[in-house]
């Protein structure tokens, strides 16, 4: 077996590196003296990685060829390129991203010769469980994965570990729970909600909670699994689960303002989620409060990330800080999105 090239001397490419677990991930390698090189597409807005290196190079996942050139050369492909919504409308375009994406990615790493490949997946491609411990043994399953993103991700999960085990590229998987933390040019939903709590426009929030990770634990997950996973196999980076007054009371906390007055029963919130789908169709514009976010909230279950702690040394930090951090930089930073108006 060859040696592996030291850090100086690896080619990483990162699919998605304009995202926020892309570009965060990129500032994670180069402090581990990596100069990656971040697969973006022609027109894509590189201002997430403002302050990184990086080398530029052109692919979009629904190119193979494009991707194939961009990843010549490169030891170890990072594939975090993915359409991540909360809403049903985007069916198609979640398949064409999320699962057509991932398999040209799958054949672009064949043909251009990369060692490794790494899928940052989630963790609501694992199939559920109707109480106890959600872990990797849960398996992959597109017919019994929740929403139009989880079967996405379930699909193309499941696609990985069948080329894995194939023997026809040697990947593993990381599953991330709810993703927060600095660096977050698009404005997910996630910090949508983090901006209206730091702003004092939430009076109000939801029963329930769900398990978080901060985006800077989702990238050192990835790094960790690429460098020690095994392959085929699947990791959940997680942090921890906190409920949604809790995150109000981090978020306000930091900030200075006033946390919401009252929880409302997710019971009665249920009804006014089914309006979703008609509020997208008549503004065109996804809804922040959906089905999915009730069964996220509502989850029966307790996410385990042992498996990443105990076969990667996976150490997350306190979710608070995630979320502090999240507001901070929402706030301060020259880049942010609510600095950009």
């Amino acid at each position: 077996m060859s040696e592996q090239p030291s850090a100086t001397e690896r080619r990483v490419a990162v699919t998605g590196a304009t995202g926020q677990v892309g570009n965060v991930l990129v500032r994670a390698l180069n402090q581990r003296s990596i100069h990656p090189r971040a697969v973006v597409r022609r027109t894509s807005d590189v201002g997430a990685l403002d302050g990184a290196r990086y080398d530029r190079a052109e692919g979009d996942v629904s190119s193979l060829d494009s991707l194939v050139e961009a990843f010549r050369g490169c030891d170890t492909v990072f594939h975090s390129a993915a359409l991540v919504t909360i809403s049903d409308r985007h069916e198609a375009a979640l398949r064409k991203t999320n699962i057509e994406g991932t398999r040209n990615v799958l054949e672009a790493c064949e043909r251009a010769g990369v060692r490794r490949l790494v899928y940052v997946s989630s963790v609501h491609a694992l199939t559920e469980p109707e109480r106890g411990v959600l872990d990797e043994r849960a398996g992959f399953d597109e017919a019994r994965a929740y929403g139009a993103y989880g079967r996405s991700k379930a699909a193309a999960s499941a696609l990985v570990q069948k080329h894995a085990r194939e023997g026809r590229v040697d990947a593993v998987l990381v599953l991330p729970t709810g993703v927060i933390g600095p660096h977050d040019y698009r404005l997910s939903p996630q910090a949508k909600m983090v901006a209206m709590i730091g702003r004092g426009r939430m009076p109000v929030t939801m029963e329930g909670g769900y398990h978080w990770v901060d985006v800077r634990d989702v990238a050192e997950g990835a790094i960790l699994a690429g460098e020690k996973g095994k392959t085929g196999e699947a990791y959940i980076v997680d942090g921890e689960r906190v409920t949604t007054m809790q995150i109000a009371e981090f978020v306000a906390s930091c900030a200075g303002v006033r946390p919401p007055i009252a929880v409302v029963p997710l019971k009665l919130a249920a009804p006014f989620a089914r309006l979703a789908p008609l509020y997208e169709r008549v503004t065109g514009k996804d809804a922040m409060f959906s089905p999915y976010s009730v069964h996220t909230l509502s989850a029966p279950y307790h996410v385990s990330s042992d498996k990443a702690r105990s076969e990667l040394g996976y150490a997350p930090r306190p979710v608070r800080i995630a979320f502090e951090d999240a507001w901070k930089w929402l706030r301060d930073a020259p880049t942010s999105p609510l600095r950009r108006g």
